[in-house]
């Protein structure tokens, strides 16, 4: 009995705060309002499945000034397509070579190589697949909040039933573990930040010092941190209406996806507290569905990541108690590269 109370009084805690966030995390209605264009930044490594997908959605919208990629030492077909389009559009821009410290320094390299030519730096990932307007929706939401950043949480398209079950868990996490409002300030302890879709005002970003300036696995928090330290405002927001993400495909993918942004974003203890917290949730599905319903309306879920969410919350705990044990031991890796602080290799 005691452990269904418990159960329960912390599925219900953070049912409530969820509640309480979604009026700070709106979900964007796509606008072409802003008339100012901004300047794409992406790292990429071995992404042949990926980039020309990407490329092909970035530049059918007219807000993008230029895309620049920093291909991190890609070993496929990557850099062939790459040179292919940069030879067919002048506003791709390739900047190459492997950068120890992973997307990181792959960002800051490609930044420095092509500065902005525009206000605006808009960060985003390979899998990414954006809609034409997202950037003008992302500029005016920011210029809304009166923000020098933007981040956004995206829909993500399931590739397996491995990415249905556990690509839900980041967002249900910060929505029921982040004050919101907090969140809105420049409090440089209330950070979050989604790398797969960043806009952030070239001014703010060159005053914080940038990616140059991070020594972090998880780039994007650590990003929000520095922006917020140098007294600017980080606005959230869920994207689902302007980018979609591609899930991992395997569950190994997905697990190790997740435990990497964990071990990296609040260390072996945190994971494993995130474990605990997903076991509570699992034995209580009533308010584990409702909190899941609510999270799956604000960025476009399928419903069978609603249905299963009681599976997905002892997969999630799995991932994180996976993520403990092999980041205390240093094994946590990604494409090829051991990850070490301060040394990245995560999917870009």
């Amino acid at each position: 009995m005691w452990l269904w109370l418990l159960a329960n009084g912390v599925a219900l805690g953070g049912l409530a705060m969820e509640v309480a966030n979604l009026a700070c995390f709106p979900r964007l209605k796509p606008t072409r309002d802003a008339h100012e264009r901004v300047d794409v930044y992406v790292a990429m490594r071995d992404e042949g499945e990926n980039a020309a997908a990407f490329l092909d959605a970035v530049l059918a919208s007219d807000d993008v000034a230029s895309v620049v990629v920093g291909d991190d030492g890609s070993s496929d077909a990557t850099p062939a397509i790459l040179d292919a389009y940069a030879r067919r559009d002048a506003r791709v821009h390739v900047v190459t070579g492997g950068a120890r410290g992973g997307k990181s320094a792959m960002l800051a390299r490609a930044v420095e190589a092509h500065p902005p030519g525009t206000p605006w730096l808009l960060f985003l990932d390979a899998d990414v697949r954006i809609a034409p307007a997202c950037a003008a929706t992302l500029v005016a939401y920011a210029r809304q909040m009166q923000a020098a950043a933007a981040t956004a949480w995206l829909r993500v398209a399931p590739q397996s039933l491995a990415s249905a079950l556990l690509a839900p868990a980041v967002t249900l996490f910060l929505l029921q573990a982040l004050p919101m409002r907090l969140a809105r300030g420049s409090d440089p302890r209330f950070a979050a930040g989604n790398g797969q879709c960043f806009l952030v005002r070239a001014d703010a970003y060159a005053a914080c010092g940038g990616h140059a300036a991070l020594d972090a696995v998880v780039e994007d928090v650590a990003l929000a941190r520095a922006l917020k330290a140098a007294g600017h405002r980080v606005a959230l927001a869920s994207g689902a209406e302007i980018a979609t993400v591609c899930g991992y495909e395997t569950l190994a993918q997905n697990a190790r996806g997740l435990g990497r942004s964990l071990y990296y974003g609040t260390g072996a203890l945190g994971c494993v507290l995130f474990a605990i917290w997903q076991l509570l949730l699992a034995c209580a599905p009533l308010p584990l569905w409702a909190a899941r319903i609510i999270t799956a309306r604000r960025l476009r879920e399928t419903s069978l990541s609603v249905v299963l969410a009681p599976l997905g919350a002892l997969a999630a705990a799995g991932a994180a108690l996976l993520a403990a044990w092999e980041g205390a031991r240093g094994r946590i890796g990604w494409r090829g590269r051991s990850l070490a602080l301060g040394e990245t290799g995560e999917r870009s």
